[in-house]
């Protein structure tokens, strides 16, 4: 197998993670151009999902780093 099963996930989550930045940084900048939410609440949305990802990608990791190859 070229990818080693325990780093799948977290690979998966790393090369979506731009793509996923830019798409909620578009939808957030429409709703606030739309006056729908603020500019604060834009924010820290676009901060909770990145910051979600990236936990994710270390829990992955943290949590398949000791299993053995097999």
């Amino acid at each position: 197998m070229i990818f080693d099963k325990k780093w799948v996930k977290p690979m998966a989550l790393a090369m979506s993670l731009p793509s996923s930045a830019l798409m909620t940084a578009w939808f957030l900048w429409t709703l606030v151009d739309k006056q729908v939410i603020s500019k604060n609440v834009a924010v820290f949305i676009f901060l909770a999902i990145i910051g979600n990802i990236l936990i994710a990608m270390v829990v992955y990791a943290l949590k398949n780093s000791g299993k053995d190859k097999r």
